[in-house]
């Protein structure tokens, strides 16, 4: 793009210029005195010494003077124009002076939508083009020439307000009006013209259909003068009048013939007789020659003419994007880590895998090689990724002791909610927890469906007791609560449960060492309903789970911390009064169901403390953790038609 400024008047303006002087009496000195005096012969200095403090304090007056009048002068336009432009400042041919802001820019906003709309003719033949100058790529900054027309007298230097509101007062101040003009679009309507000027010329090229190549003959012909129409376009932008003119033109020769392509149509022809060969891993492929062929391109070194000045080559970008569709799905994959298990250490119970990605441009690069050199089979590139969690090294891991163990038990369940707690422990076993990483439960286990063997079971849902798939994973939680625990993690989600369950008080534990968790429908893993904790050390972390039939059990393996967690034996506050009894109408049930759902239960407020102390023996955490189990009433469930007729309604 370049840049052309356009300085316009546009009509002479007509300029008064006041000069005055002021005339002062010549000091008339005695004769007499003047007449005895001796006649000088040089240079008296004494004399001039003697005058210079006058002649210097009259020259500090003068200059003080002066001083004043421009800053009076400079303070009076401000004052008068203080969100105007200032006097004699014009753009171009367009006089903003006084005007504001908004009226100078809507100002030179209509002057530049004109110029833009302004026309050139070009005319060959009987043919005649007449663009508007903005289809040619003019652009007039308006922007910056209001800018600099505003800023003229504003200049951030004090001296330069001063000298620049001087030259304002004395005479009219011209801002250039600079018009761009882009050759990109420029040659765009250049291509165009050469298209309607009969048959385009072009060089001989080579044209590949299926698995044949043939060569197209070169046309010779006639195209624009393209510098010499630019610079017609540029005489016309600077002097921003209209011109109409024969459209400059030159021959064209073709550069290439169609003897010059003889070599290249037998090396593109040998191409094609010859499929490539990709291979990766185990697998390999074919690549037919035909669809290589759409992407054969021939080059032209302007600097050459003849058969020196023709090469061929593939459309690499093309390419690669096509070989990314076709092999993308066959060749990627994401790493996969190692199941870990605990035997006096960890071990693999599964393999790792690295993780592979195709590398598109590269592959491109070497297919082209092949197809148009010496049809090498090919290794499809790949960026290989490795696993975090390597069957090969586990001793990366940095596991290597046993931190705590967590039980719970789950005697007395039944046999659905039993298979609910076994399905869950099967599925948290052998969970990784990484450095500085964060262990979710929810994720640990994943969305409970039934194709992962759940079943509906007793859980509580919101505020009452009710049946629902996974009932009874909370005996897993717990236990991995109890573990952390135990160990001193760092707690950062738990969740108790909304009423007391006795089940969880088995074993010797006291209320409110239990955690409940919830997967909302349709979003299972939103904040807030999950129990978790953080890995606060350089090493990755094992959680193993199993059951036994009777009970739960969870350990937690790591690196060896040194930690100490002591945690206080339950404080039992207030007790909440048992509820009213309930009768809930469930459509669910049979006709003629009356169904005890839940027992009553008083509500209680329970507390204990953890500590935690490194390995010399400082507290690192100090923690409180508070339940309020509500209480509950008798809790009845009835079909539609026993409403009214269960023991709530009674009294």
């Amino acid at each position: 793009m370049w840049t052309s400024t356009i300085r316009l008047r546009g009509i002479d303006t007509l300029r008064h210029q006041s000069t005055f002087s002021t005339l002062l009496p010549l000091p008339v000195r005695n004769r007499a005195y003047r007449a005895t005096r001796a006649p000088r012969t040089g240079v008296d200095v004494r004399d001039v010494l003697g005058r210079l403090p006058r002649l210097l304090s009259r020259a500090a007056t003068g200059l003080a003077v002066l001083t004043l009048l421009l800053t009076g002068t400079l303070l009076a336009l401000r004052s008068a124009y203080g969100d105007k432009v200032y006097p004699s400042v014009a753009v171009a041919d367009m006089d903003l002076g006084g005007l504001t802001p908004a009226e100078a820019r809507a100002t030179l906003q209509s002057r530049a939508a004109a110029l833009e709309q302004g026309t050139v003719t070009f005319s060959f033949k009987g043919k005649t083009w007449t663009p508007k100058l903005e289809e040619l790529g003019a652009k007039i900054d308006v922007d910056g020439a209001f800018h600099e027309a505003y800023q003229l007298g504003r200049e951030g230097n004090a001296w330069d307000r001063l000298v620049s509101t001087g030259r304002l007062a004395r005479e009219e101040t011209y801002v250039p009006l600079r018009i761009s003009l882009d050759h990109v679009t420029l040659n765009r309507w250049f291509d165009q013209v050469d298209g309607e000027l009969g048959l385009p010329p072009h060089d001989a090229f080579l044209v590949v259909q299926g698995t044949t190549v043939r060569v197209e003959p070169e046309v010779d012909g006639t195209i624009v003068d393209r510098a010499e129409a630019s610079r017609r376009v540029q005489a016309a932008l600077q002097g921003l009048a209209p011109i109409a003119e024969p459209l400059p033109v030159i021959p064209r020769v073709a550069k290439v013939r169609t003897a010059d392509l003889a070599a290249a149509q037998q090396q593109v022809q040998q191409a094609l007789s010859r499929p490539i060969k990709v291979r990766f891993e185990d697998q390999g492929w074919t690549i037919a020659p035909a669809d290589l062929g759409k992407f054969v391109v021939q080059r032209v070194d302007p600097a050459r003419t003849g058969v020196e000045a023709v090469s061929v080559g593939m459309d690499e970008e093309a390419l690669a994007s096509w070989l990314s569709d076709e092999f993308t799905d066959k060749v990627n994959r994401e790493p996969v880590n190692a199941t870990v298990g605990w035997n006096q250490g960890p071990v693999a119970l599964t393999d790792s895998a690295e993780g592979m990605t195709l590398k598109p441009l590269t592959f491109a690069r070497m297919v082209s090689d092949s197809f148009l050199g010496n049809s090498k089979p090919i290794d499809i590139p790949v960026t290989v990724t490795k696993p975090d969690v390597d069957s090969n090294n586990l001793a990366a891991l940095g596991i290597t002791t046993e931190l705590a163990r967590g039980d719970s038990s789950y005697v007395g369940s039944t046999p659905d909610r039993a298979t609910n707690v076994e399905t869950g422990t099967r599925l948290l076993n052998n969970t990784l927890v990484p450095p500085h990483g964060e262990f979710d439960f929810n994720r640990a286990i994943g969305e409970i469906t039934a194709d992962k063997g759940y079943v509906d079971a007793k859980v509580i849902a919101g505020e009452r007791i009710d049946r629902d798939l996974g009932g009874g994973i909370c005996s897993v939680s717990t236990t991995v609560f109890r573990a952390a625990l135990t160990a001193g993690l760092p707690i950062t989600e738990w969740n108790p449960h909304r009423y007391r369950l006795t089940m969880y008080e088995a074993d010797g534990w006291s209320p409110g060492f239990d955690a409940s968790i919830l997967q909302p429908e349709g979003n299972p893993f939103e904040p807030g309903n999950s129990f978790k904790f953080a890995n606060p050390t350089d090493s990755w972390m094992l959680v193993e789970s199993w059951a036994d039939g009777a009970n739960v059990i969870v350990i937690i393996y790591g690196p060896e911390l040194g930690w100490r967690a002591e945690v206080s034996e339950a404080k039992y506050g207030k007790t909440i009064p048992i509820d009213p009894p309930l009768e809930i109408v469930d459509d669910r049930l049979a006709p003629g169901t009356i169904q005890h759902a839940e027992a009553p239960e008083e509500g209680l407020v329970v507390s204990f403390t953890r500590d935690v102390y490194d390995r010399d023996n400082n507290l690192i955490e100090s923690r409180e953790f508070r339940t309020i189990f509500h209480s509950r009433g008798n809790v009845y469930r009835v079909s539609p038609d026993m409403q009214g007729m269960s023991p709530a309604s009674a009294g």
